[in-house]
């Protein structure tokens, strides 16, 4: 779907590519922050996949605001995200594992 972006200039554009969107972005908060850098990460590494990053990574943070309004420590919420990572990145490796040997 195509977007009418104003970049920073002032100049108005029409784009469908999120990362273009992304790095006409200036954005002041935090954790808006966060998801810029990681949409323009994976646009550098992989080149494609940033809306797929950035959408992922909003609802991680949506997740942890919740967790944090019912009363979880933010370190404790850290500390889960990176025991889920470490977990999905065996499940994925052995998938791998298995598809290799088929």
């Amino acid at each position: 779907m195509n977007k009418m972006v104003i970049n920073h200039l002032d100049k108005p554009f029409v784009t469908n590519d999120v990362a273009t969107i992304v790095n006409e972005l200036e954005v002041q908060h935090p954790a808006a922050n966060l998801l810029v850098l990681a949409g323009r990460a994976q646009q550098e590494e992989i080149g494609d996949g940033a809306n797929l990053t950035i959408a992922f990574a909003g609802e991680l943070l949506q997740n942890a605001e919740e967790l944090i309004r019912i009363g979880l420590h933010p370190s404790e919420i850290i500390s889960r995200y990176n025991k889920a990572i470490k977990k999905t990145i065996e499940i994925l490796d052995e998938l791998v594992s298995q598809v290799l040997r088929i």
